[in-house]
């Protein structure tokens, strides 16, 4: 069961697109069970364009965008190989990370793979490889590998060299790769969805606790006449058991509305901390972003439910706005930084 889930949600790799950019002509390549190559020219060598050509070769071709790399030009990153015979391999990464942030800044972006003797090693700003991350998924495609040819294998003169190379390491995960796990092989489109309908049978669970629930509590007040106090009582109840599904069908018609990402988590955790006074009205996840609407008559509620955010959510939280309507009540706005 585990190794069928394990397939299950792992990213298809039977498909792979790879391409290289020498300056003039775009160079792409399908490998499959063969190896199909494509070359176009480039309107120009910014992300985007390039991304945009590569996406118009794979829908002419109709070939799936599921995994894609993109090998990147020699001066576009730079590169180093030194000999590390006498270094014990778990000294690798600091070795190369001091050796990127002397390079490419604090925010470097970087990769090694030890061959031989040698450790080589790229890096580029991690700007750069967010520019190119960001311009394949505007085109709808997976970008799982970007690197550089190691400087051993420049010689190779043919441009589909550096294709195949990158389709290599997606399809067996070999470093560099200076994307690092952002593309991996889990697909994270299916495991989101999972995710989702997971969260969905639980608020259908929910619902129907709510329902017997309120069932129960009519019934309840049908039965109660002997006494004003139980009677009283059995109406706070109902009132607050309508209240509830009142509020259950207000968030389901809200988490209908959330485009759930990779970073799902943050649905299950700001479900672990609901409740109290505070009624959410609108929820905005986006990859380095949270913003959360909300409303609520007691005032000493949105610092209590600031507070529980920066607990389990996001320490970045910080209140936004706060004001009071028309009509009593607090709307805030709380944001955070991912």
């Amino acid at each position: 069961m585990i190794e069928w889930l394990k397939k299950f949600f792992r990213q298809n790799l039977g498909e792979i697109i790879g391409a290289y950019f020498d300056g003039e002509k775009i160079f792409v390549v399908r490998l499959t069970e063969k190896f199909e190559t494509v070359e176009v020219d480039a309107d120009g060598a910014e992300p985007e364009r390039l991304a945009e050509k590569i996406s118009l070769v794979c829908i002419q071709k109709g070939w799936k965008t599921l995994s894609v790399g993109f090998c990147l030009r020699a001066e576009d990153a730079v590169t180093f190989q030194t000999e590390v015979d006498n270094l014990p391999e778990k000294e690798f990464p600091a070795l190369v990370k001091s050796w990127a942030v002397a390079q490419a800044g604090a925010e470097a972006a970087f990769s090694f793979t030890k061959v031989g003797e040698e450790l080589w090693m790229e890096t580029l700003p991690r700007t750069k490889v967010e520019e190119f991350h960001t311009a394949f998924k505007r085109f709808n495609m997976n970008l799982c590998g970007l690197s550089v040819m190691p400087v051993d294998m420049l010689a190779k003169i043919h441009p589909y060299d550096r294709t195949e190379f990158i389709t290599e390491i997606i399809r067996n995960k070999k470093a560099p790769n200076l994307l690092l796990a952002r593309g991996g092989v889990w697909n994270w489109k299916k495991i989101s969805l999972a995710v989702a309908a997971i969260f969905f049978i639980g608020l259908l669970i929910g619902s129907a606790k709510l329902l017997f629930d309120y069932h129960e509590a009519s019934a309840k007040l049908d039965a109660a006449k002997t006494s004003i106090d139980e009677l009283h009582a059995d109406i706070v109840l109902k009132e607050n058991l309508d209240a509830n599904i009142a509020e259950l069908h207000r968030l389901n018609n809200l988490a209908a509305q959330i485009d759930i990402k990779n970073n799902f988590n943050l649905l299950i955790n700001l479900g672990r901390i609901s409740g109290g006074d505070i009624r959410l009205t609108k929820i905005n996840i986006e990859e380095n972003f949270l913003e959360l609407e909300g409303m609520t008559d007691n005032p000493d509620a949105v610092k209590d439910y600031l507070a529980r955010v920066k607990n389990s959510v996001a320490k970045s939280a910080r209140l936004e706005t706060s004001k009071e309507n028309d009509d009593g009540d607090i709307i805030f706005v709380i944001r955070a930084t991912l």
